[in-house]
């Protein structure tokens, strides 16, 4: 049922041979619909709006069956989409239709492709290639010596480093794609002591300088054992992921939080090219299945020994039996009963994480009486229309240091603060949306600045005082503010709020004012692990046979501000590796 190279139905592979045989039968009893009498053959072009763009499809037909659609132009974020791009060309092929279910996880890709392939077919005049066709599968039971729930980093770097070490190994994903959260992250994995960190700084790459800063950042709110593990670590899993995984950091090593030091070992290429090569290699691996779309419901214990979980696949029970378990979920922040319960200052926050972060494991670990720690923090983001990548399209304008105010027309805070930080001062300052005032100056800009006006999240105008008037500031008080953020740039410097190049408004329009909102991409807490990754209970004792890895797991880390660029991705690779390492001894040992 299914293969190793991304566990695709195996039904499909002699469809075409199977096709030939229908159209047969069909011409026999008088039955064949009309395009395939027809026998409308060429390649047809269609078109439909994605979540970058335009999507363009070539969809060729051959005596009046689709037997080819290709992906010819799109501009959709790299790793989110590449799935659906692929998928769903294989869908509409097998099942002879356009309809056919949207792969989840890039819903705005998926359907781009299903919508663009309709018109293609339509200009082309055939018919009956329009069922609606659902994925189906069949109840089934796997046995493997390591199941791994999710399909993120932490879940596939777990489930790489059991398979080398010659474990079975099955990966259930919810959603069809794989990468969760991390691959529409900025791209970034924190750590010291690397060899590209020793190569380019100085100072600052050794672990205790980097527990320390964590210290000062959490306010001391954090488990010390488990962030010292980590730091002594993270360099080591820098250089696995480039050496092993194929990883490239090409933008190098640079600071991020507010700690001079250079730990953030950035790929321009965002968090695609830091998943693509890890998923490349899990779906590579002989000792690794990956079977997506597979939603588990349950975990089956016998005591305090987790024997394996129940999924839903496609509508039918997937059962997989397993002597070790690493659950690496993802977060919650796509749960507003969780966000409402454990973050109540960021309830009804947009989120802009992975749609599978819905918390699936807090009843799991509830039921097992696992040990959980949430301490009401977030990882937050400031965004202008919470859309799926972080400074992709218009929301790269809320990363530009301009000046910003908050609905009344005031400034209240420093517009170049590092995210965590801005996300506390719109919080702090009771700004649910604010804007961000750009002017003429700013002209490479402004394509995005019309885009953002044109998708209704964002005004123009001639003036400034035309510009406050359409967003709705009040008139004097948005005067006052422009005035004094001109005095202060004319000096050069931010008297108030301390921001470094702030420089006056132009005094000649055109002005735009674009929306700045808040919106959150991981949501911290979960099982309580230790430095084996096993899962604890209550009493602080651990599972003998359950692990977790990643932001399901990230209580211990974080208080209620996120400290640095990559820390996550970071910790996800550090202890997805232990977890994997350690089921596998335990699995292989039976």
């Amino acid at each position: 049922m299914y293969n190793v190279n991304g566990n695709i139905h195996e039904e499909g592979s002699n469809m075409r041979r199977t096709l030939s045989i229908l159209i047969a039968l069909c011409l026999m009893i008088g039955a064949l619909p009309m395009a395939f009498a027809e026998g409308v053959s060429g390649t047809f072009e269609g078109e439909s709006g994605g979540f970058h763009g335009t999507v363009k499809v070539n969809v060729t037909l051959e005596d009046g069956a689709i037997t080819d659609v290709t992906v010819t132009e799109q501009g959709e974020t790299y790793g989110v989409s590449d799935w659906s791009l692929s998928e769903m060309p294989r869908r509409i092929v097998e099942h002879q239709s356009w309809n056919v279910d949207a792969t989840t996880g890039a819903t705005f890709s998926a359907n781009a492709v299903k919508y663009a392939v309709r018109k293609a077919i339509e200009a082309s005049g055939a018919e009956g290639l329009d069922a609606e066709v659902h994925e189906t599968a069949e109840d089934e039971t796997l046995d493997a010596d390591v199941l791994v729930i999710g399909g993120g980093i932490a879940g596939l770097v777990s489930a790489i480093e059991a398979a080398n070490a010659g474990a079975k190994v099955v990966v259930l994903e919810k959603l069809d794609r794989l990468g969760g959260s991390s691959v529409t992250s900025g791209g970034y994995v924190y750590g010291t002591g690397s060899q590209m960190n020793r190569d380019e700084s100085v100072d600052g790459y050794h672990p205790e300088d980097m527990v320390a800063y964590y210290n000062e950042r959490t306010g001391g709110d954090m488990d010390e054992t488990m962030v010292t593990y980590w730091a002594e670590h993270s360099g080591e899993s820098v250089d696995w992921l480039i050496d092993e995984m194929g990883v490239v950091f090409d933008a190098g090593v640079v600071a991020t939080g507010t700690s001079p030091a250079l730990r953030g070992h950035l790929a321009s290429q965002g968090g695609g090219a830091i998943m693509v090569p890890i998923w490349e290699k899990a779906l590579a691996n002989e000792n690794i299945t990956v079977i997506r779309h597979a939603a588990v419901t349950e975990l089956i214990s016998e005591g305090d020994v987790v024997t394996g979980a129940v999924a839903d696949h496609y509508g039918a029970t997937l059962t997989v039996n397993a002597k070790a378990v690493i659950v690496a979920t993802g977060g919650f922040d796509r749960n507003p009963e969780y966000m409402a319960k454990y973050v109540p200052n960021s309830d009804g926050v947009p989120s802009m994480s992975s749609c599978g972060n819905t918390g699936d494991e807090i009843p799991w670990a509830e039921k097992l009486g696992a040990s959980l720690v949430f301490k009401g923090g977030v990882m937050g983001m400031h965004t202008t229309d919470a859309s799926y990548t972080l400074t992709g399209g218009i929301n790269l304008l809320s990363f530009l240091p301009t000046l910003g105010v908050n609905d009344k027309g005031e400034r209240f805070m420093n517009e170049s603060l590092d995210y965590p930080l801005f996300y506390e001062a719109m919080d702090k300052n009771g700004t649910s949306c604010a804007w961000w005032i750009f002017d003429s100056s700013m002209a490479d800009y402004v394509p995005l600045m019309d885009m953002a006006v044109a998708r209704k999240q964002g005004f123009t105008a001639d003036t400034l005082e035309a510009l406050g008037e359409a967003v709705g500031l009040d008139a004097e008080t948005f005067a006052a503010t422009v005035a004094r953020y001109n005095e202060l740039g004319a000096k050069g410097e931010d008297e108030d709020f301390g921001r470094a190049g702030i420089a006056p408004l132009a005094e000649e329009g055109p002005y735009y004012a674009i929306k700045v909102i808040r919106s959150t991409v991981a949501g911290f807490g979960g099982f309580e692990i230790n430095t084996d990754a096993q899962v604890l209970k209550e009493d602080k004792t651990a599972f003998p046979n359950l692990f977790a890895a990643g932001e399901c797991a990230s209580g211990q880390f974080f208080a209620t501000v996120y400290p640095a660029s990559g820390s996550m991705l970071s910790i996800s690779t550090t202890y997805g590796r232990v977890a994997g390492q350690n089921a596998a001894a335990l699995a292989l040992a039976e």
